[in-house]
Order: structure tokens, then sequence, then C-alpha cells
């Protein structure tokens, strides 16, 4: 029940990079895009709620931020290579958050 929140530690941790962009945003939430360049632990919702970040919590993060009905984070789009087949494989899932952002 008692997970373990990250920190930021910049003399001995590791680093962190996240693109991001604004795509849509009312009165009380924004849409973001998130493009994770490394791959760390809670990456997204730390670099979302941190101060130091966008200051701005994921909509039902209760580690960091407001407990909600869900957490609002979503893969739209993951590719790997297929361990046994050697494959890449890619799929994608459109964003269903419309109806929390009313454009």
């Amino acid at each position: 029940m008692n997970r373990p929140r990250q920190i930021v530690d910049f003399e001995r941790g590791k680093r962190a990079i996240t693109e991001y962009r604004v795509l849509a945003k009312n009165n009380t939430h924004t849409l973001l895009a998130l493009w994770p360049h490394t791959g760390r632990t809670h990456q997204l919702r730390m670099h979302c709620a941190h101060e130091q970040g966008l200051g701005c919590p994921i909509l039902g993060d209760e580690l960091y931020g407001t407990k909600g009905d869900r957490l609002y984070l979503q893969a739209q789009a993951i590719s790997f290579v297929h361990p046994t087949t050697g494959r890449k494989m890619h799929f994608e899932l459109p964003s269903k958050f419309d109806d929390i952002i009313h454009y």
C-alpha cells in the first residue's frame, strides 16, 4: 500500500529525458503528448508532477497527484522486436481522452 515514490537527485540520480507537446487545453485540464527518451521508473509521472518539471500531475495519479477513477496515462503507440521471431512489432491505439478535454 505504501509504494515508493521516486525522487529527483541531481548528484547521484540517473538522467531522465522526456519530450512533450501540448495537444489541447481548457480551463481545468491539459492534454499532452509525451515521448520518453529514457526509461526511468515513474519517469512520465514525475516529469508531469514535479515542480521542476511541468508541475501538473497526471489526472488520477494517486502517488504524485490526486486519486481519480483511473490513471489517465495511455501508450498510444509501442514498437519492439519480438524476442522469438525477431520481427519488428508495432501497435497503435488512439487516445480516448476526448471526454476530459472539451475543445
